[in-house]
């Protein structure tokens, strides 16, 4: 008869860890697929733990043990949402560098246009979070996000601490913010491609 495999035996164990954490990833995918959906049909507020339990297959202790709560899951789709609009503006500009742009203004550019258009694909999202019913303190995590915001387009536009081109940023920042608030709220896209090109044109007069 065989021996069992030991199980200090470290492919084993490697083996067993990358299956453990397989099955966390997908336990963390479901839950937040489930959630966004219930929130996005219900709103956070009278979204209830037990439906998005239901629409996940899985049950109330994998939720609380993966995210603590309905609060955290709102929070790490927040997350996710912000993580792909950023990442879109970073490759857009990436590329117009690689294109040989080099006016910082027109690589500006080249970032708010790839986040509008993020925020527009992803607009029931965007709704979501900017509507106002959101777990207690997410407010400030807006204001913490918007000033990190600032403080990356102050580095793309070379910008240093003189009050007048700081304050220039901030409005140029609050500008794109602003127009994404209005995006989610559009349902034609040629009313989306007006909001965006007069985003911009704004944008490029600020900036000169």
């Amino acid at each position: 008869m065989p021996l069992e495999p030991r199980s200090d035996n470290p492919v084993i164990a490697a083996a067993r860890g990358e299956r453990q954490w397989a099955r966390s990833a997908q336990t963390r995918t479901a839950l937040l697929d489930a959630a966004r959906d219930v929130f996005l049909e219900f709103g956070f507020t009278a979204a209830g733990v037990n439906t998005i339990v239901e629409r996940s297959g899985l049950s109330v202790g994998s939720l609380y043990h993966h995210f603590g709560g309905k609060a955290e899951l709102f929070l790490a789709l927040w997350e996710e949402f912000e993580k792909a609009n950023k990442t879109a503006a970073r490759d857009a500009v990436a590329a117009a560098r690689r294109r040989g742009e080099r006016d910082r203004t027109e690589l500006f550019v080249a970032g708010a246009r790839a986040y509008l258009e993020m925020n527009w694909d992803n607009r029931r999202e965007a709704e979501l979070f900017l509507g106002g019913d959101a777990p207690p303190g997410f407010e400030t995590l807006l204001r913490k996000e918007a000033r990190e915001w600032i403080k990356d387009n102050a580095t793309l536009l070379g910008v240093d601490d003189e009050p007048l081109r700081r304050a220039q940023v901030m409005a140029l920042t609050s500008i794109v913010g602003d127009a994404t608030v209005e995006i989610s709220d559009l349902r034609d896209r040629g009313e989306v491609d007006e909001m965006i090109e007069a985003t911009i044109s704004i944008v490029r007069k600020i900036a000169a």
